[in-house]
Parts: structure tokens; sequence; C-alpha cells
């Protein structure tokens, strides 16, 4: 209960009862029903429908028809609701998909009310009139009755456990199944059952609910610190194969650059992403064991000193000019000056405000000490914004460079300067926003700011809660960074030895193949590994690396340009040992004549013109030898491969001259043509259902929205570039089969996911979607490419799909047409079922109150 004399409450909370007019509610009439889903589920999700029927002579009736922000609509709502002598309540375990509907009847009012949790750790979950309490292993599902509604005809009460049977149930119910029960009150006056029923959920949704749990959570961070603890490695290994494979005798400045920029990356992004985990895990671990017992008292300002160390590894990193390093500095000076004298600034010693010192709270409040911390805040999020603008600059810098040495520091212009003082300026205010919609989310049916202890805390809440942004922001934001910067590195290598004197042009050399490899599967493939809320990201892996082996080991002797020429002696040699960018001209003309000449045979299979079709004959058997301009003995007029003709030499030689120019070519068109698919991952992902209304609760919900654009473009931008840099390895004779087959390795780790999802009864997700858009994305790109390569023929042809048809052939363009409509089928079905579920929304309780400068005495802990 609260100590309810520090806020002058007492008389109020004596009075409670006769507020309510409990003794009118007798001819009330409630009915509630909860429903437990455990299949298909990350997390044990528990929806409640609570509806409650008062008559219009209750006293308070009319006060529920009035603003949700009005004083006697929310006390009218605590009597049917909640517990009518607490005038805090406070909710963080439950999330309402819409306000209490109100209706009106002739002889009553009704309110419905809906709340959804999510069980995703141990302890107490309240939501609606029920309480889930969460065990090691047994859960205890309990019907809390508001006590006004005590008298009330409780007509019917359901409980649906989702397909499990009960360990104990209490009292005996009136009918049902073992896993649905149902209670029903007969008539007005009964008295209401005090629902008691303890399950046992299934393995995987009780140890989900574990993870938070000493010492569980110690093996959350070491899943998590896995994949880079496997990365960091692979990606030394391959800085010492590019120092030691250099493109010709000696490296060139541009070479060195890029690897050094690797090794430095790679070093601070290992670094800072152990730091920054063991800086939310290690503290509450030695604090389990007696051990930095004055960290809770400090946490803040640690996390405000580390968090600035590792923006500002990104500046010395980058390098910016001097008048972003300057600024950068007075940031880091005031930052600095509010961690370590938080008092100077109007702060409380530990950053935290408790309602127990009113008189700190009135002191914050008088001296702005809100917007001090925010501007701590922002100057975090400027250093950071100005270090990985510098960063990405100095990684494309060091394409550039012309001589031995550092990289050149290179200019900043202002406007960037000023777009990072914006971004930093309006992620705290954010930040700010969405912690007031959560409090009042979560504090919907307290008092209002009539009342000054509501008031307090209101500020003390709003302060601790923007307190954790200095722990969330790095949390959050390394992720984005780590991920787009290292793809950049790698692009930046393969640029530099792709430019360099003596570099392979038809195909990647065996260290740019390994560069690729990294690239596909560190950066683009996707890597789902959640079972039972638990992070195993690092078993994605493995499927991608062998499909990926796979593909290139089996493909690779398959693809058109592996096949061999075939002169009259025995000297022979693959296509791609022959073939050069001088060699497309005749290429193109010989596809071109090849096309005519089987137009006209099929035109002469009706005539059967025999000596016409003999002379067509001797004139494709010509097209089938090797016979370029400049072609030198013993391959000059040797005898192309059976399986392979002029188009198909051609096509698998793609639009631009070398590899890497390929490459860029087909991640150009990918990126063009993902951004209908970009819109519609953003939608399921973050805006679907329920999902948008939680962006305004969320501290980066707005936030995510750009980073989804920005990582759904380049994670599509760069598999576009993956099958451009290996279109001339890929088998495959048409742009769409090539793209398949780097589609199949993409969807490998999405089926073992399916496998694992569908043993452990998991959620699965939109990975299906994500699948089928890329396929799609990446035949359009194949085709796209095709039709690029015979560019110079495009004024031939009034529309570019007379081109393709052309190219491609009639009969085997209704194959490819199929191919699309399969793809297009599969994307349809895969929207009907998303737009028929909606997306789960994860309620996490905050941070324990004994580290948050808690609530009012008596109100829910944390």
């Amino acid at each position: 209960m609260f100590v309810l004399s520090e806020l002058g409450l007492e008389g109020r909370a004596s009075a409670a009862d006769d507020d309510c007019a409990s003794g009118e509610l007798k001819g009330a009439k409630a009915t509630t029903s909860v429903r437990m889903k455990h299949d298909g589920e990350d997390y044990t999700k528990a929806d409640t429908r609570f509806v409650v029927e008062v008559p219009k002579s209750w006293s308070l009736a009319p006060d529920l028809l009035l603003n949700g922000d009005t004083e006697r609509y929310r006390a009218a709502m605590r009597c049917v609701l909640r517990y009518p002598n607490d005038p805090y309540p406070y909710r963080d375990t439950e999330w309402r998909p819409w306000p209490p509907k109100v209706t009106v009847q002739n002889k009553s009012i009704t309110v419905e009310h809906r709340a959804v949790t999510n069980v995703d750790g141990l302890g107490d979950r309240d939501f609606g009139p029920w309480r889930i309490t969460v065990g090691k292993r047994l859960w205890t599902l309990a019907l809390l009755r508001p006590p006004a509604l005590d008298n009330a005809w409780w007509q019917e009460i359901t409980v649906d456990l989702g397909g499990r049977a009960a360990r104990t149930v209490s009292p005996t119910p009136t009918k049902g199944s073992v896993t649905r029960l149902t209670w029903i009150g007969s008539k007005a006056g009964d008295s209401p059952p005090d629902v008691r029923i303890q399950i046992q959920p299934p393995a995987t949704k009780a140890q989900a609910a574990r993870w938070n749990d000493r010492p569980w959570y110690l093996v959350g961070s070491a899943a998590w610190l896995s994949y880079d603890m496997v990365l960091f490695p692979v990606l030394l290994f391959l800085v010492r194969r590019l120092r030691r494979s250099p493109v010709s005798l000696s490296p060139t400045p541009a070479e060195d650059a890029t690897r050094r920029n690797l090794l430095v990356w790679a070093c601070v992004m290992f670094a800072a992403g152990l730091a920054f985990e063991v800086d939310d895990q290690a503290p509450r671990f030695l604090g389990d064991h007696g051990v930095l017992q004055w960290w809770p008292d400090h946490r803040v300002a640690v996390h405000l000193l580390i968090s600035t160390l590792g923006g500002g590894a990104l500046v010395l990193f980058g390098r910016p000019g001097r008048a972003a390093g300057a600024a950068v500095a007075l940031a880091v000076a005031y930052i600095g000056v509010v961690a370590s004298t938080p008092e100077w600034s109007a702060l409380p010693a530990g950053f935290w405000l408790s309602t127990e010192y009113p008189a700190d709270i009135d002191h914050f409040r008088q001296t702005w000490g809100f917007l001090r911390f925010a501007l701590a805040c922002g100057c975090l999020v400027f250093v950071w914004m100005v270090g990985v603008a510098a960063s990405v600059a100095r990684l494309r810098r060091a394409v550039d460079v012309q001589t031995p040495g550092t990289v050149p520091r290179g200019l900043f212009p202002h406007w960037v300067l000023l777009a990072c003082a914006a971004v930093a300026a309006a992620l705290p205010a954010l930040s700010i926003w969405a912690s007031q919609n959560l409090w009042e989310q979560r504090s919907w049916l307290s008092v209002g700011d009539g009342d000054e202890g509501y008031v307090r805390w209101h500020i003390a809440e709003l302060l601790n809660d923007l307190a954790w942004f200095p722990s969330d922001w790095p949390d959050w934001f390394q992720y984005w960074i780590w991920w787009l910067s290292l793809m950049g590195a790698l692009v930046a290598v393969l640029w530099a030895r792709a430019q360099a004197p003596g570099a392979p042009l038809v195909n990647p050399g065996a260290t740019e193949l390994l560069v690729i490899n990294v690239l596909f599967v560190a950066e683009i493939a996707p890597t789902p590994g959640w079972v039972a809320g638990f992070n195993m990201w690092l078993v994605s892996v493995p499927p991608i690396v062998l499909a990926l082996y796979l593909l290139l080991a089996l493909g690779r002797p398959r693809s058109v340009l592996a096949r061999e020429l075939l002169p009259d002696t025995p000297q022979r040699k693959p296509l791609h040992g022959v073939i050069r960018e001088s060699d497309r001209r005749w290429l193109i003309d010989s596809a071109r004549t090849y096309r005519d000449l089987h137009a006209q045979l099929r035109r002469l299979d009706q005539g059967q013109q025999d000596g016409k079709r003999a002379e067509l004959e001797d004139q494709l058997d010509q097209l089938h030898r090797w016979t370029p301009p400049g072609a030198t003995a013993p391959y000059a007029g040797a005898r192309l491969p059976d399986s392979v003709d002029s188009v198909e030499l051609a096509l698998a030689w793609g639009p631009r001259a070398t590899w890497w120019l390929n490459a860029c070519r087909a991640a150009f068109f990918s990126s063009l043509i993902a951004l209908p698919a970009t819109a519609i991952g953003v939608w399921t992902d973050q805006i679907r259902g329920p999902l948008w209304s939680d962006k305004f609760n969320q501290r980066f919900g707005f936030a995510d929205l750009l980073t989804e654009v920005i990582g759904s473009q380049a994670a599509w931008a760069g598999a576009g570039f993956v099958l451009g840099a290996l279109w001339r390895l890929l088998p495959g004779r048409r742009g769409p089969t090539k793209a398949l087959g780097l589609s199949l390795v993409y969807a490998a780790p999405v089926a073992q996911h399916w496998i694992i999802a569908k043993a452990f009864d998991q959620f699965f997700g939109n990975w299906a979607l994500g699948v089928a858009l890329t396929l799609l994305i990446l035949t359009v790109t194949g085709v796209v490419m095709d039709i690029d390569t015979f560019r110079q023929e495009g004024h031939y042809w009034p529309t570019k799909a007379a081109l393709l048809l052309s190219v491609y052939q009639l009969r085997t363009a209704s194959v490819q047409v199929a191919f699309f409509v399969a793809q297009l089928v599969a994307l349809v079905s895969i929207w009907q079922q998303l737009k028929g579920n909606d997306p789960m929304v994860l309620i996490q309780p905050d941070t324990p109150s004994e580290t948050s400068g808690g609530n009012p005495e008596g109100a829910p802990d944390r």
C-alpha cells in the first residue's frame, strides 16, 4: 500500500470505497475471458477481454462517457477495472490495443476492456483483471476482481489454456474441457469464483521467461557475443590474406589503405561490442556476488563515459576536420562535466529521482535539470554521428589514395556537421516524447496533473527513463553502424583491388572471391536464430557457408564461360581464358545473326525448303566457331562447346567489361528494383497492425523506420553486387537462372530456421516474405542485366520487353513468364497470410525500481 500521508491523500484513500458507490453496482454484470497461446510464439501470449455492464442508476455511470483525460473518467474506470483505493495504478506488463470501448444501452452502460501480455520474464504480470505469476517451471493464473464488483453478477469466466491441461484448478469449473474452462454464474447474487489455475507451460516458453534471471543472462550475453567472437578472427584472417596476396608484386597505396581500414574497423567493432555488452552485464554479475556495490548509484555516469568513448573511437578513426573536431571536443567536455559532477547540472547525485525525496524533485524542476541532462544525451548522439560520418568518409577516401602512408584527412562539410547536430537534437527529444507516451499508456488510470504527488512521480519517472538513454543508445546504434560500415569496408577493399594494375578482369581472383564470400555470409545473408527467446544467430552461419560453397564448387565448372573451346589441336582452354571485352562487338553481332537465322529456320519449317535450310544451317555452323577479330592460333576458328551458342556466350559475359563493373551495375539495378520491396518490408516489420502505434512508445521507434529503409536497401544492393560479381561463375544460361542459385543460398538459413521453429513451436516471423522478395529482386535484376548486355540493340526494338523476347527467344520466354508468375503468386499468398495475422508486440517491463529511483511507495515494481 502507498504511504499516502506523504502525498496528502489519506482522506481520498479512506473514502475510496464510498467514492465508488459499490452498493449501487449490485446490478452490474461482468464477463471475462483469457486466452493463452504457446505455439508459434517466442513467448507465451495471453489475451484478455473484460466486459462490465453497469446500470445507469450508478452515480458514476455518466463519468464513463467523459474524455479520458478527466479525473472523473479515470475515477470511474478505476472502480470497474482496478482497485479504487489505489490512486496511482501503473501497468508496465500489459499492452492495450485500444482504450476501453464504452457503449450506452437503454438501462445500462457497457465497458469493454482488452489487454495483452507476453510472458518474457519471471515475477507477476498483471493484465486486465488477471495476473500471471511466473515461476521457474510452474505458472499461476489468477483472477483479480475489482473490489467494487465483488457483489456484481459474474455471468461467465472463460480460460483457454492454449492446448495444455492445468496442474491445479480452483474452483471446479461449470463446464468445458481440460484445456478450456468456463465458470458460469447462474443468477445475480451468486458469490463470484476466485479462479486460480496452475499450469506447466512448454519447456521452451518456460526457459524463454528465465533468460533475464540469474545466471541465465550470462548465457544470453555469451550467445550475443559469439557472433562477434567468430567474425573477428575471420576478419583478421582475411586481412592477413589480403596482405600476403596483393594484386601485383607490391600492393598499391589504395590496397594498403583499405586493408588497414578493415583491420582497424574490425578491432574497433569487436572492442566496442565487447565493452557495451560487458558494461550491461558485468556489474549485475558482480553485484550478485557482493562486488561493485557502488555501481547502481553511478551507473548512468559510467554509461555516459563508456558510450562517449565509443563515439570518440569513431571520431579518431574518421579524423574529421578542425571544425568538427572542435565541436566534438566541446560536446565531450560537457558530457564529462555532467558525468563527473551532476550536482553542477542540477541533477541528483546518482541521476535517479525518487518520490521519497520530494525536495530533490522540486529542485530538479526549478533548475531545469531535465533540459541539462537531455543536452548531455544530445551531445552523446552528436559525437557518434560525427564519428560515423567521418568514418564513412575515410572508408571512401581510402580507395583513391595515390601515395603510400596514412589516409588523408579530407574535408568535413559544414552541412554534414549541421545534419549531425539536427539528429543529435531530434533523437533525445523523440526519446522523451516516447517516454511520455509510454507513461500515459501505463499510468492511464492514475490521478491527473492536479495532484502534486502525481506530478512529482511523473517527473521522476521521465528522468529515470531518460537516464537509460546513454546505455540504450550504443546498444541500438552500434548494430546498424557496425553492419553497414563493415559492408562498406569490404566493398572498398574489392574496389581498391579491382583498380590495381594487373587486377583480374574476367573473374574475381581467389582472394577477391574470399572477400565476396565473407561479404555475403556476414553482411547480406539472413541470420534468423531466435529460439525460445534465445539468440542463436551463429547457428545460421553454417548453412549459408555450406550452400555458398556447394553453389560455387558444383556450379562454377558448369558455368557457360567454364566450358572449353574445341580446337583441332589437343590444347583446350575454357572460354573465360580467351574472351575479352574487345570481343563484345563480335559477340553481339554473332548473337543477333544467330537469332535471325533461327527465326528464318522456324519460318522454313512449314515450307520444307531443304536447299534454303541447308544454307542456313551452314551459316549457323560458322557462327558456332570462335572467330572474333584478333583471335590467335590455335583458338582462331575453334568450335564453341556443343551446348553454348552465340546468345548464351554474350549473356554469360554480362553488360560490362570486368567483374567489378558487372557487380556495380547489378547493385545499381537491384537497389532500384528493391524500392517497392523495401516499402513492403517496412510495412510488415514496422507498421503493420499494432506495430505502428507501438512506435510512439519506443525510444528509437521512428529512427527504426529510417534504419529499416537504409538496411533493406543496403542488403538488397549487396545481394545484387554479389550476383554481378559472380555473374561469370554462376551456373545457368540466363540471368534468372543465375539469380535462382544465389537465392537458394540466401534461403538456406531460413529453411533451417523454419525446421527449428516447427520443432520447438516458435514464431517463424516474416522470413518467407523476405526470401520471396529476394528471389524476385534477384530474378528481375538478372533479367535487366541480360537486357543491358544487348543495350546496343535497343534502337531496333520498340520496347525492352520486345528485346527481351528476342534475346530469350519465344519458346523459352514462356518458361520465364511462368517463373515470374509463380513468384508473384507466392508473394500474394504470403501477403494474404500477413494481412490476417497481427505481429507480436513485446511487453518488456522497465529496469527494476531499485536502480531507477522507484515509484511512490506501494506502486508496482518494475
